[in-house]
C-alpha cells in the first residue's frame, strides 16, 4: 500500500514539474514571439529611416556638387560677372553661389533608431548589423552637429563679410563644401551598407516599396 502511495506521488511530482516546466517554455516562446515582433518592427522603421536619409544625402550631394564646380571655376577665373557681383556686393552674398537653393533644404532623421536605444530593443539585433547601423547613425550626427555648423558658423562671422576678405573667404567656403562633400558621399557607402546588410538578414527586399519611398521622396 505504501508503495502504491509512492509511486502516486511520484506520478504526480513528476506531471507537476512537467506542467510547470511546459508552462516556461510557453512563456519563453511567447516572449521570444513578442521580442521578435517588436525587433522586426524596429528594423522595419530604421530601414525606411535609412532610405528617407539616403535620398536626402544624395540631393544635397548633388547639389552640392554643382557648388562646389561654381566655386572652382570662380578660383579659376572662369566666372568673370560672378566674380563681379560678388565683390560689388555689401556682404558676402552666399545666394550668389547656391543659386537660391538654399545650402540645406531638407533635414535627417533618426527618430526610429532613437526609439530602439531607448526600447532596449536594438540589443536583439545581429552583431555586425547593429555595427553597421551605429556607424551610419554616428556618422550622420558628426555631419550634422559639426561639419555643417562649421559652415554656418564662417558665414555668420563677422569676417565673412569683410569684403576685402572675400578672396579668403571664399577659399575657406570652398574647403569647407569639399568637405561637407566628401563627408556626404561617405555617409551615403554607410547608409547603403546596412539597407543591404538589413536586405541580407530580414524580408525587407521589396523593391517596389524601395521604388516608390525614392518617387516619395525625391516629389
Amino acid at each position: 500500500m505504501a508503495k502504491k502511495h509512492f509511486g502516486k506521488h511520484i506520478r504526480e511530482g513528476v506531471l507537476i514539474i512537467f506542467s510547470v516546466l511546459f508552462a516556461l517554455f510557453i512563456n519563453k516562446t511567447a516572449e521570444n514571439h513578442k521580442t521578435n515582433q517588436k525587433k522586426e518592427i524596429a528594423i522595419e522603421s530604421i530601414h525606411k529611416e535609412l532610405y528617407r536619409n539616403y535620398w536626402t544625402i544624395k540631393r544635397w550631394n548633388e547639389q552640392h556638387a554643382a557648388i562646389i564646380a561654381r566655386l572652382d571655376s570662380l578660383s579659376s577665373g572662369l566666372k568673370p560677372e560672378l566674380e563681379l557681383k560678388l565683390k560689388q556686393s555689401d556682404f558676402f552674398n552666399m545666394n550668389l553661389l547656391i543659386e537660391n537653393g538654399g545650402l540645406i533644404n531638407s533635414m535627417l532623421i533618426s527618430s526610429a533608431w532613437e526609439a530602439a536605444k531607448e526600447t532596449g530593443i536594438f540589443s536583439e539585433f545581429d552583431y555586425e548589423l547593429l555595427q553597421s547601423i551605429t556607424k551610419a547613425y554616428d556618422f550622420q550626427e558628426t555631419l550634422t552637429d559639426e561639419t555643417i555648423p562649421k559652415i554656418m558658423d564662417t558665414y555668420f562671422s563677422k569676417d565673412a563679410h569683410r569684403m576685402e576678405e572675400i578672396d579668403l573667404t571664399l577659399i575657406l567656403f570652398q574647403l569647407q563644401m569639399y568637405q561637407l562633400y566628401g563627408h556626404e558621399t561617405l555617409l551615403l557607402s554607410f547608409y547603403d551598407e546596412s539597407i543591404n546588410m538589413i536586405h541580407e538578414n530580414t524580408h525587407l527586399k521589396n523593391m517596389i516599396y524601395v521604388d516608390s519611398l525614392k518617387t516619395y521622396i525625391e516629389k
